[in-house]
Order: C-alpha cells, then sequence, then structure tokens
C-alpha cells in the first residue's frame, strides 16, 4: 500500500502522482512496458502519466487500483493535491511578475491624473493597468507597445525604466483621442488651419488651446494635452492610427508658450512630411533626416526665413521693443520671437523671457 502523501504549498514542490507511480514498479520490479500492457494502455500514455504530463482522471484511478492494489481514492487524492499545488506554484509566480509589472508604473501620478484607481494587491493593480491600457494580459501588453510601429526601438533591446511611463503617456492620449470625432485626413485643409493657428499664438491659452483642438479635427488630426509623467523625457509626439486620421499629443513639459507652439508645429511637420503608411509614432525612435525636417518646416512656417533674416541682419542686438514690433508685423506671439533667437544664441536663454507666456494645466481646457 502507497502511504499517505501530504503537500505544503509554503515549501514544496508539487509532486505529480506519476512518482508515486513509478516508485511502486521500481519497487516491484515491474517493466513499464509491462505496465502498459496491463493496464491496457500505451506506452506512450504510461510515459506520459509517469513523467506528469498526462492528467490522472478517475477512470485512470479505478484501473491503477486493479492492476496495484493502490485504491482509486488514493490517486485522486493525490492527483488533486498535485494539481492545486501547480495553482499554487503559477499564482505565487504570477503575483511576483504582477507586482515587478505594475511597481513599475508612475502609479501615484497617474492616479492624481485620473488615469486608474490605486488597488492594495499586485493582482488587483495589475488588473486595473490592463484595463487601462485595452490589454488582456501583461504578455499582450509587451508585445503591443514592442509592436514595430509603437516602441520597438527602446524595447528591443532592455525594458528600461523609463518604458512603463512613456507607454502610460502615450496610452492616455491614445484614450484622450478615442474621444475625438474627426473628419478624413485633408492636407490642403490642415495647411490652411496651420496659418489660421499661426495667427492664434497672439491669444491667451484658453482661447487657443479649444480652437486648436476644434480646428485640427476638421482637417483629419486630433490634438490632445496630457500631462506629463516623470521619466517620460518626451513630450510631444505624433502618429497615424490609421491612414485617414492622425494624432498629435502634447504636454507643458516646458511650461512656456513657444515651447509649446513649436512642438505642435513640428508635430504638423511630421504629419505633413513623413510617410504615414508606417504608422510609427515620430518622435520616440528618433530619424535624424525627419527631426530635421520637422523642425526646419515648424521654424520656417513660424518665422518667415527671409523676414528672420532681414530682422537679424540689422547691426544693433535684438531689444525687447524691436522684437515685439517684428512679432506684431508678422503676425505672431513675441514669445515665440525670443525662443527663436534664444535657440540660435542671437540672445543669452535668461533674455526677455518675461515676454513668454507661462503655461499650467488651469489655464487651459486641457487639464480637464
Amino acid at each position: 500500500m502507497a502511504t499517505e502523501y501530504k503537500y505544503d504549498p509554503r515549501t514544496d514542490l508539487p509532486i505529480a502522482p506519476g512518482e508515486t507511480i513509478r516508485e511502486i514498479l521500481e519497487d516491484r520490479g515491474i517493466l513499464q512496458a509491462d505496465f502498459a500492457v496491463r493496464l491496457g494502455r500505451t506506452e506512450k500514455f504510461v510515459s506520459q502519466l509517469v513523467n506528469g504530463k498526462a492528467p490522472l482522471t478517475h477512470d485512470t484511478a479505478v484501473e491503477l487500483e486493479k492492476v496495484l492494489g493502490v485504491p482509486s481514492s488514493f490517486w485522486n487524492k493525490l492527483e488533486s493535491i498535485y494539481r492545486d499545488a501547480l495553482a499554487h506554484q503559477r499564482q505565487k509566480a504570477d503575483s511576483a511578475e504582477q507586482a515587478e509589472w505594475a511597481k513599475s508604473f508612475p502609479l501615484k501620478e497617474m492616479e492624481s491624473h485620473g488615469w486608474i484607481a490605486r488597488e492594495t494587491g499586485p493582482a488587483e493593480q495589475a488588473e486595473e493597468l490592463l484595463r487601462y491600457f485595452g490589454v488582456a494580459t501583461i504578455d499582450a501588453y509587451r508585445e503591443y507597445w514592442g509592436a514595430d510601429k509603437r516602441l520597438a526601438a527602446r524595447m528591443s533591446t532592455a525594458y528600461t525604466a523609463e518604458t512603463p511611463a512613456i507607454t502610460a503617456w502615450l496610452r492616455a492620449g491614445e484614450r484622450q483621442a478615442e474621444g475625438i470625432h474627426t473628419e478624413p485626413f485633408n492636407e490642403s485643409t490642415f495647411r490652411e488651419v496651420l496659418r489660421e493657428l499661426r495667427s492664434a499664438t497672439q491669444m491667451d491659452p484658453t482661447q487657443w488651446q479649444p480652437l486648436m483642438v476644434e480646428r485640427c479635427a476638421t482637417t483629419g488630426v486630433a490634438v490632445v494635452f496630457v500631462p506629463e509623467l516623470p521619466r517620460t523625457r518626451c513630450f510631444a509626439v505624433s502618429w497615424w492610427p490609421n491612414r485617414s486620421r492622425a494624432v498629435i499629443q502634447l504636454s507643458l513639459r516646458y511650461k512656456t508658450d513657444d515651447q509649446l507652439w513649436f512642438s505642435f508645429f513640428h508635430e504638423a511637420g511630421h504629419v505633413l512630411l513623413d510617410d504615414r503608411r508606417n504608422g510609427r509614432i515620430s518622435d520616440l525612435n528618433g530619424d535624424p533626416i525627419a527631426e530635421e525636417r520637422a523642425n526646419a518646416f515648424a521654424a520656417d512656417f513660424l518665422i518667415p526665413p527671409e523676414k528672420y533674416d532681414a530682422f537679424r541682419s540689422q547691426p544693433a542686438r535684438p531689444s525687447k521693443t524691436r522684437v515685439k514690433a517684428f512679432a506684431e508685423e508678422i503676425g505672431i506671439a513675441p514669445s515665440i520671437v525670443v525662443g527663436r533667437l534664444q535657440r540660435d544664441e542671437v540672445i543669452p536663454y535668461s533674455n526677455m523671457n518675461d515676454l513668454k507666456t507661462k503655461l499650467d494645466w488651469n489655464r487651459t481646457s486641457a487639464a480637464t
């Protein structure tokens, strides 16, 4: 008679009933081939049973009782203990993975933005994150965000500390964009709206922010404002969910209007000049040619090159009065001229910052 078997899930490894069958066969000197014949099963089945690869059913338990003289109740209990042990082992492994995965995200900030609820246990927090990302499993999350058109370049070598924050920020933009109805993309109409928005740079943020969202939607471009997260190191991106719709996602990372406007027109350059068929997220994978092209587009669209060259050619260093007059002449906010002069090292970064408008989430409807 086989001895009673007890399993402690805290310390023991799962042991399949097949191990006990193997011990009995060895003790009695019965070959597996002969045992298979006596059991009325194939050698392959017996091999799988002994090695724990085949489940021990109630029918098999009755057959074992007849051949080995060990009650079927013993085999059924042993199989139940084994399956329970496997479940404990899987749950333990899953909990450890869930906890490690969940804590990699900036949960406090995501909660403060209202994107997720904070849960007490790792399994519950992981479930909340999966719902946020709209995926069924952690593996599905990695496969979706590791796709070539998303974060392949960042995730192919290592899952870095910044990656979860980036995906959380991008997903917030994805979700927000899904709520914006857009017409099919029309390039000529989008260019017209860009000219309109260029003049809108002179407005207050509470006026130009909703105007930007509304007017771009009519051209097939969803513009979303998403609060920045720590460690993201990205503040503006664009992508094509499909060939008839683009998304531009912005944050207020640098907190001044000149930076945001340049970022917006930079992303507009990607929308207009890049190949929409690849569907990749611009400004994540850093194609230097595409970046230079988008920078040139934004700089020249905001400040016509010939007018800028004429302004810079004057012998005297630009004064605040001259900057304001030039901005009024070309019809844009003076802050954009200041930002351009600072980037081109015509004036120090500490000069004329009072001409810039500071941005925060309370001053724009983007905060809602």
